[in-house]
């Protein structure tokens, strides 16, 4: 049986390095359960369909014995390609007025208010860059993910109203979250502000 920290570890390395998954911005963000792109669904099934059939179907007409080739398949393959699939569909980020929500890959679903926010750190990953965001009420779970696979708008204008005010945002309807995101100026313009904050070093924010 696999270990699910190894099958957390694979899901992980899949989502993080899918090579220049990007969502489309500027949609409503607001409340909104964001899951992967569908690129990355698109992948992780042709992955899961040539790991657990079309590569034991071949290995079958060519030598036979198709039973063990499926077997064979499952236990390569499965380990590998199932985390990935399972991700997809199990991860995603809903950010609200007071906090964010998120489910990882064992279903678990967390939620951060963004006062607690302690530590920020974007990491380098050779493409789009992967955010860690910590949390001093559940300091050993961390919420992580690419934040050009995911809209984080919203998250980025808390953090950066905290930066420039030196306290959070309090007591905002929705109108006045829209209100505060659009007043950072476009995602990409919030994405370099972050970038120069923490780019391979933790923002502090306690």
């Amino acid at each position: 049986m696999v270990p699910p920290a190894l099958i957390g570890l694979l899901a992980g390395l899949f989502v993080r390095n899918v090579p220049s998954l990007k969502r489309t911005m500027g949609q409503p963000v607001l409340g909104v359960k964001q899951h992967r792109p569908k690129l990355a669904f698109m992948i992780s099934y042709v992955l899961l369909m040539g790991g657990l059939i079309a590569m034991p179907l071949y290995v079958t007409i060519m030598h036979g014995k198709p039973l063990a080739s499926f077997i064979l398949a499952f236990v390569i393959c499965g380990p590998v390609v199932i985390p990935m699939v399972n991700h997809c569909h199990a991860f995603y980020i809903q950010q609200t007025e007071i906090g964010v929500y998120w489910r990882n890959w064992r279903w678990k679903t967390r939620y951060m208010p963004y006062e607690s926010i302690s530590e920020v750190l974007l990491q380098s990953n050779g493409k789009n860059g992967y955010l860690r965001v910590r949390s001093r009420n559940i300091r050993r779970v961390r919420l992580s993910f690419d934040p050009w696979q995911f809209d984080a708008s919203i998250l980025f204008a808390m953090i950066l109203y905290r930066v420039e005010h030196k306290e959070w945002p309090q007591n905002l309807n929705a109108q006045q979250v829209e209100e505060l995101v659009a007043g950072f100026g476009s995602y990409e313009k919030m994405f370099g502000c972050i970038e120069r904050l923490a780019y391979e070093r933790k923002l502090k924010l306690d």
